[in-house]
């Protein structure tokens, strides 16, 4: 689960569908990746252990294709994704 507090040691990024990076994205409150990903979340979990936090209805809101963050979890992903290490997926809330 994601941790909902902010958090001040983070290495979460911050993928544009754009393709710029916003490194150490330290918004991990549940209403702060809602705002990065403009829409309700969903976790993609990725094979390394790692998740991508993603809009939940970006495809029927026609996002813009994320070429990054679909090569990481190895199918389209679009709109914003905000990538979490293993160690943030698994943080208490």
């Amino acid at each position: 689960m994601y941790n909902t507090n902010t958090k001040t040691n983070t290495m979460a990024t911050l993928i544009k569908a754009d393709g710029t990076r916003q490194e150490n994205f330290t918004e991990l409150t549940l209403s702060g990746m809602q705002q990065a990903v403009d829409g309700y979340i969903e976790i993609v979990y990725l094979p390394n252990g790692e998740g991508l936090v993603v809009n939940d209805n970006g495809m029927n809101e026609s996002l813009s294709h994320n070429t990054e963050a679909s090569h990481l979890a190895g199918m389209v992903i679009v709109g914003n994704a905000v990538l979490l290490t293993k160690k943030e997926l698994r943080e208490d809330v």
